[in-house]
């Protein structure tokens, strides 16, 4: 009886080390707080940009279907350890990518907003991810 449980005790210590599970590791809470966090504030700051005559230079940038350059907006509100991609869709258009865009490296996270802009509704979406030192 000893004998057969010590067999089965050295067959499962070997199968042990041959049987290994693989589980793919997930951003941190921490990681995609930070993202989250950051995506929200270029909302925020491009938001708060105003012109001489004090009117929301991204609403404008809408209103004038110039895309790039607010996406680019939003974008250089972004932190220095973090990037991002924009992409934008008006009414019930498709979204498409605005402004400079990269393959993201890593996971990213994306944080979606809604602005209505003389009678058009805008989706503005922010795809973020570390780079460098930040994650």
């Amino acid at each position: 009886m000893i004998e057969m449980i010590t067999l089965f005790w050295l067959f499962f210590l070997a199968a042990a080390f041959v049987i290994q599970l693989q589980v793919p590791d997930t951003n941190a809470i921490a990681s995609d707080a930070s993202l989250r966090l950051a995506a929200e504030d270029a909302h925020l700051l491009s938001a708060a940009i105003v012109d001489d005559d004090g009117l929301s230079m991204l609403e404008s940038h809408l209103e004038a279907d110039r895309r790039d350059e607010a996406c680019n907006l939003i974008l250089e509100q972004l932190p220095e350890t973090i990037a991002g991609n924009c992409w934008l869709a008006v009414d019930s258009g498709t979204m498409k990518r605005s402004g400079a865009a990269e393959i993201p490296p890593t996971q990213s996270l994306s944080v979606m907003h809604l602005k209505h802009v003389d009678g058009h509704l805008w989706t503005i979406g922010v795809q973020v991810w570390h780079i460098g030192g930040g994650s």
